[in-house]
């Protein structure tokens, strides 16, 4: 089986994903919150490792949703 070369151009850091999110859904996501998205099966998030980095795709960042926890006090 051949494998896909990706290009590292579709992949961006933690912060770059975190911002994009920030903006598309009006609140604070932190760049630490990247690897938990990543590792859920709801939405996967595609990654590479660049050197000791590892990479989000952009494509995949954009087209995930953040639903907000709701606070048992929030009523």
């Amino acid at each position: 089986m051949v494998k896909k070369i990706t290009s590292l151009t579709d992949y961006i850091s933690a912060h770059d994903a975190a911002q994009i999110l920030s903006k598309k859904h009006g609140r604070p996501i932190s760049p630490k919150y990247m690897r938990l998205l990543a590792k859920s099966k709801g939405q996967p998030i595609r990654t590479e490792w660049l050197g000791n980095r590892l990479m989000y795709n952009r494509i995949d960042i954009q087209n995930v949703t953040i639903r907000k926890r709701e606070n048992k006090h929030d009523h």
